[in-house]
């Protein structure tokens, strides 16, 4: 897997392998370049951008899919990444060019380490959920982003475009409740399997989807389908809680949309990622 893990006084650091990150920025002829501080920007007019080439859009699939590799331990290039991979069947002009502001962004933070300290055994597991409805310019469909975290430890990320066009942003966020609830009970079981109690926690900043879940039925949403309304019942049996947040405090918002520095940084921070420069090679460390 070329995953990197150290270990020292503190904990365990791991980080995912540098050296993709090398061969997008190379590939790109990006080498020596100035960085940008985000890893993409919101696509302004979709509508007048002309296809690629076979060779430009050959190597527009390779490189997507070795971000969309690289992604699976950077959560702040998840969003960014599955936009890309939803464009390698017919890539255009204007994909390229958020390849390329994804590589530059990578020239400034080739590498970012998740950092598991030294703590006490949890008593929750913590899932943040969010949405960000409407948010694709081209078919309107929302994106789901999440993640779990064992007391400081971060187990998991996701960022996914949800499969239904969502008719409200209430619906979009309970569709993006029902992601991390089966993320969550999926989680508890795995523990469960080892010998390890937990409770589970959902924290999401949607008064109106937490309102859908709390209730009993459709009410008045009644175009939501039915076979989604099973958070309803895993909270009356109290399998986890569903608890409010501020929406500018939810780190989940990092796999939503694109942020600005200062909100990409402090969320990715709040994962337990720090980015990196340089390589890693000095370091005592393990390949996984």
């Amino acid at each position: 897997m070329n995953r990197i893990v150290r270990w020292n006084s503190h904990g365990i650091e791991y980080e995912a392998d540098p050296r993709h990150a090398e061969i997008i920025i190379s590939e790109l002829g990006l080498k020596g370049s100035k960085p940008v501080t985000t890893p993409g920007v919101k696509s302004t007019s979709p509508e007048l951008a002309e296809p690629l080439g076979p060779r430009e859009a050959s190597q527009f699939r390779s490189l997507v899919a070795r971000a969309n590799y690289l992604a699976q331990d950077r959560m702040d290039v998840q969003y960014s990444v599955k936009e890309l991979t939803r464009r390698m069947s017919c890539p255009d002009s204007e994909d390229w060019v958020a390849l390329k502001r994804l590589g530059r962004y990578l020239v400034g933070k080739p590498r970012v380490v998740l950092q598991y300290g030294n703590q006490h055994m949890p008593r929750y597991i913590d899932c943040w959920v969010d949405t960000d409805w409407a948010g694709c310019t081209r078919t309107r469909r929302s994106t789901s982003g999440g993640g779990l975290k064992l007391g400081i430890h971060t187990l998991k990320t996701w960022a996914t475009t949800q499969a239904t066009v969502a008719l409200s942003s209430a619906e979009a966020e309970y569709y993006g409740l029902v992601k991390g609830s089966c993320q969550l009970l999926g989680l508890l079981s795995l523990l469960q399997d080892f010998g390890i109690k937990c409770m589970g926690r959902i924290h999401i900043d949607s008064s109106a989807a937490k309102g859908i879940a709390s209730r009993t039925g459709l009410g008045k949403t009644r175009h939501i389908a039915v076979h989604l309304l099973w958070v309803q019942e895993r909270l009356r049996n109290k399998d986890f809680e569903l608890l409010k947040c501020k929406g500018t405090e939810n780190p989940a918002d990092l796999m939503t949309k694109f942020l600005s520095r200062e909100d990409n940084e402090r969320y990715t921070q709040e994962w337990g990622a720090v980015a990196m420069s340089g390589r890693s090679d000095a370091a005592p460390q393990c390949l996984v």
